[in-house]
């Protein structure tokens, strides 16, 4: 029997046969594999701002709404809530609240400022229920004279009125979006 198969190997045909059986395989393979995100979403060099796709939106709200933080003046401007936004790869909660933020350094930023949002930003929902962001698509440094703008991702487990929401930075300052 192993003496059949070394005698088919030796075969150009065969060995080409299997190399191209094996190449098949590996390509039907990679369609059923883990998708990897696009590396070239949010790249502050790329010409076009990329399409964010929404799934099952929830609702909108302007706010518009500002704070001083650190001497940086951070204003809620929209917040929107979905079943997922395409550009967030992290799946948590059924529904997702994406809060939106423009961040201006004040005028006596004359260095860098550090800001952890990770450990800082919270979102309270009416219950009292505090929540962590599951995503930040926000630089954690500020520098001096350069505006951003940016997001923070919630996960809730049921659909919430936004008006009654409110973010936390840190345990002294919010910002209520009614």
């Amino acid at each position: 029997m192993i003496s059949q198969v070394k005698n088919l190997l030796k075969s150009r045909r065969v060995r080409v046969t299997l190399a191209l059986l094996a190449i098949a395989i590996a390509v039907v393979l990679s369609f059923f594999g883990p998708k990897e995100p696009d590396p070239n979403i949010a790249l502050t060099t790329d010409p076009v701002t990329p399409t964010i796709g929404i799934t099952n939106p929830v609702g909108t709200l302007a706010v518009n709404r500002s704070v001083d933080f650190r001497d940086v003046h951070l204003t809620v401007t929209k917040v929107q809530e979905a079943g997922a936004f395409s550009d967030d790869p992290k799946r948590a909660g059924t529904y997702t609240v994406r809060v939106q933020v423009h961040v201006q350094p004040g005028d006596t930023v004359q260095s860098p400022v550090g800001i952890d949002y990770v450990s800082l930003v919270r979102l309270a929902l009416s219950n009292g229920q505090i929540i962590s962001p599951k995503l930040i698509n926000l630089p954690p440094v500020v520098l001096p004279r350069q505006p951003n703008d940016g997001y923070f991702d919630f996960p809730v487990t049921a659909q919430v009125p936004l008006s009654s929401l409110t973010l936390r930075l840190g345990s002294d300052t919010s910002v209520a979006f009614r």
